[in-house]
């Protein structure tokens, strides 16, 4: 690791350039046919955001807000896709005048905005996919279901708008090779229909994202989640004569959150009918995911026996408790470091109850997180 002289205020948040490299290189490995684009949802510090850029990354984009930021970073609007199924009709204007085209939408509502922009606008389809075994669940409030896909069909060939794709989610932190397989399967059937019935013909691909991170179960790692997406393609191509022209992945958490990690300190204990651990960053400062079930590895200087606990935030809320761990004998002072933390934490930090989000601070190697523990004070 870099040497660092000073002692760092929790919360920070690490980040592991060398690891944030490696993740790219990974998924460029095993998909080398695709256009990475890095969901900047999931962390959009301009320095991941740079060292992304100079891997060769792409992005994808979910509001004006954000292309807008890229933009102002010096990415190309070429290098930029629009993701969000459903966006305001001034958000697609704005965005077509700044050279982002490939734009997604999943309702015949949304379709009605992209009327004036027949010749520009790269029209690429949401579809709703099973989402076995995802942390978070995607479909139901995007990608259209099978029973709405012929009206869309039928709109686009009667109003002469170009299907350019499909793309679909197998649901963020996807953590069975299944939701691939089932996926991709789906993603056939529209094709296919929109093919073989109304004479459209999309030759873009995009899978999404929810590659996922270690967080202390077994998980796939992303070449054998390429083996099922190019075992389906090499099959469309074999048996059923159709070859994608253009291939793209939407990574978020993958890039960004092992390299990640969150380094807090025990503000508090409280020895009731439960034992309550506070820590300086909660739901509200870093962890908002806990409340959907995250729990992330971590590593502790507290010493001693092993008590039943719950880590909560330092606000005075509620809701602001995370989850229930083992932890050696807890005092005011220990410092806890989270791994895999570098995804959802700093975007989702708040103000609120007046408690500071985690700053970033950016190292060239992580050896281990016990080396982390002691760069804070």
């Amino acid at each position: 690791m870099k040497e660092v002289s000073q002692k760092y205020k929790t919360p920070v948040l690490f980040i592991d350039k060398k690891k944030l490299r490696d993740n790219y290189r990974a998924l460029r490995e095993a998909f080398p046919d695709f256009r990475i684009c890095y969901a900047i949802k999931s962390n959009s510090d301009p320095g991941i955001i740079e060292i992304l850029r100079q891997e060769g990354s792409h992005f994808e984009t979910a509001s004006l807000g954000e292309i807008l930021f890229l933009r102002s970073l010096g990415i190309p609007g070429e290098h930029i896709i629009y993701s969000n199924p459903v966006k305001s009709a001034e958000s697609i204007a704005r965005a077509i005048e700044e050279n982002i085209t490939e734009i997604a939408f999943d309702s015949l509502e949304e379709l009605e905005k992209f009327l004036p922009y027949r010749e520009k606008a790269k029209l690429i389809f949401r579809i709703a996919v099973p989402n076995e075994g995802s942390l978070w669940p995607l479909s139901g409030k995007f990608g259209a279901p099978e029973y709405l896909w012929d009206d869309i069909f039928e709109y686009m060939k009667n109003e002469g708008l170009h299907l350019y794709g499909v793309t679909f989610h197998p649901g963020s932190q996807a953590e069975l090779l299944t939701a691939w397989d089932a996926a991709m399967r789906v993603a056939w059937r529209c094709i296919d229909e929109a093919r073989d019935y109304y004479g459209l013909n999309p030759t873009c691909l995009n899978i999404g994202g929810g590659f996922p991170v270690y967080l202390g179960r077994e998980i796939p790692s992303v070449h054998q989640i390429a083996e099922v997406v190019y075992d389906h393609l090499r099959y469309w191509k074999d048996h059923e004569g159709y070859e994608v022209q253009e291939l793209i992945c939407e990574p978020g958490r993958f890039l960004s959150g092992s390299a990640g990690y969150l380094v807090c300190k025990v503000v508090g204990v409280a020895r009731r009918e439960k034992n309550w651990v506070f820590l300086d960053s909660g739901v509200f400062s870093g962890l908002m995911e806990t409340i959907d079930g995250i729990t992330y590895p971590f590593e502790t200087t507290s010493t001693g026996n092993k008590e039943r606990v719950i880590f909560c935030g330092p606000s005075c809320d509620s809701v602001d408790k995370m989850f229930e761990v083992d932890l050696p004998h807890p005092k005011t002072g220990d410092k806890i470091c989270f791994s895999g933390a570098g995804a959802y934490t700093t975007v989702y930090a708040s103000h609120f109850n007046g408690f500071e989000p985690p700053q970033i601070v950016y190292l060239e190697e992580v050896k281990s997180p016990h080396e982390l523990l002691e760069l804070v004070g």
